[in-house]
């Protein structure tokens, strides 16, 4: 039985060993080979703790189960994305853990917090060559409405930005409330 629940500064070590191991098994071809085999480990780890030490994030939900996190999602309310309340930042699992339905119980729980928050629409930044994330994006609603470079790592990624600006029509296609 999987659960949901809020992070806190205890489970950095947790989210950034998802994180890190989502990078590695989605990102390679995307990010630089160096980053992922050599320094994503120790990057995602320090990123993590000052994130949810700082709370950079207004919110960050969990995936667990039998006690070990397995996904994770974190939005911030970023004045960088006109025309949007919150952006997803983050949305990982372990690789065993894709095409279990996580990925979209995670979003229907972001949004459902974000709404709580006053939230009227959200979207997210994801690399062009990412084809299963655009799929999982738009098989939930989303509409690409802006495109970009990803400067990280020393590599230069093409990205698209993802938009919602029905909360309520993506948390029905999550499975609704």
């Amino acid at each position: 039985m999987t659960e949901i629940f809020d992070a806190g500064q205890d489970d950095a070590a947790a989210v950034a060993r998802v994180h890190a191991a989502s990078w590695k098994a989605t990102y390679r071809g995307i990010l630089p080979d160096t980053y992922l085999d050599s320094e994503v480990d120790g990057e995602r780890a320090r990123y993590w703790r000052t994130a949810l030490a700082t709370i950079r994030y207004p919110i960050v939900k969990l995936a667990c189960e039998a006690g070990a996190v397995v996904g994770l999602i974190a939005l911030h309310d970023d004045p960088d994305d006109e025309g949007y309340d919150f952006t997803i930042e983050h949305l990982h699992l372990l690789p065993e853990s894709k095409g279990l339905g996580l990925g979209r119980r995670l979003m229907k729980e972001a949004a459902v917090a974000a709404q709580a928050q006053g939230a009227e629409t959200i979207c997210l930044w994801v690399f062009e060559d990412n084809s299963a994330a655009i799929g999982f994006y738009e098989r939930l609603g989303g509409v690409t409405d802006a495109h970009g470079t990803d400067k990280f790592a020393g590599g230069d990624a093409p990205d698209r930005r993802i938009g919602w600006h029905d909360l309520d029509g993506l948390i029905a296609r999550c499975g609704g409330r």
